[in-house]
């Protein structure tokens, strides 16, 4: 009787612990903060029918999402939702979702990607609970933030090359200098030639 009681716990064990494993599951499960990173979604199926669509919200304060290709499925992008649609993940399989996006810059902050799962017969499993639940959302920690490189330095300024030049105003007195002088020189060699010629007229 104790070996069948432990037989029937064991199985229990055994189907508590298949049920916890088959998550919708998300890695990395940490990022930097502030960083544009790749994540992948991981969504097992479960049931005896095919899963037929997969609807993931992502957290309010990302951007720039983008669904990678998948084979097989449509990704379209609405109101923080990526819904894939148009494959099939058959029981005991996973599909695998890629996805890139830009973190908010939160540190230690754990961001929650609830996700709706969906089968073919219409069945719905929803991956919205706290992480202690059945269906625990799948969740990515925002880790240190990413330093931004240094901001190249700025190039110098152009410089063009400048020839000096003189105003019209000096290049004006510089001609009235010369000018002048040239008079001034005329005049005393008049005076010279005069004051010779009334010497030699006394003399003669």
């Amino acid at each position: 009787m104790r070996r069948a009681t432990l037989f029937v716990v064991a199985a229990l064990g055994l189907v508590v612990a298949a049920q916890a494993a088959a998550h919708a599951e998300i890695a990395p499960k940490r990022v930097p903060a502030g960083d544009v990173s790749t994540f992948t979604l991981s969504v097992e199926g479960e049931k005896s029918v095919p899963t037929v669509k997969i609807a993931m919200q992502f957290p309010s304060g990302m951007a720039n999402m983008k669904p990678a290709t998948v084979p097989g499925w449509q990704a379209s992008l609405g109101a923080r939702v990526i819904t894939w649609t148009g494959g099939s993940i058959a029981q005991g399989e996973s599909g695998e979702f890629e996805v890139t996006g830009q973190f908010p810059r939160t540190p230690g902050k754990t961001l929650k990607f609830p996700v709706v799962q969906t089968y073919g017969d219409g069945s719905v499993v929803r991956w919205i609970g706290a992480a202690s639940s059945e269906t625990p959302a799948p969740t990515i920690l925002l880790g240190a933030a990413v330093t931004p490189p240094p901001p190249a330095p700025e190039p110098p300024a152009a410089t063009t090359p400048t020839t000096p030049t003189t105003s019209a105003s000096e290049d004006e007195d510089d001609d009235n200098g010369s000018a002048g002088w040239i008079i001034g020189a005329a005049i005393v060699v008049g005076l010279i030639a005069a004051g010779a010629a009334l010497l030699w007229r006394r003399r003669s």
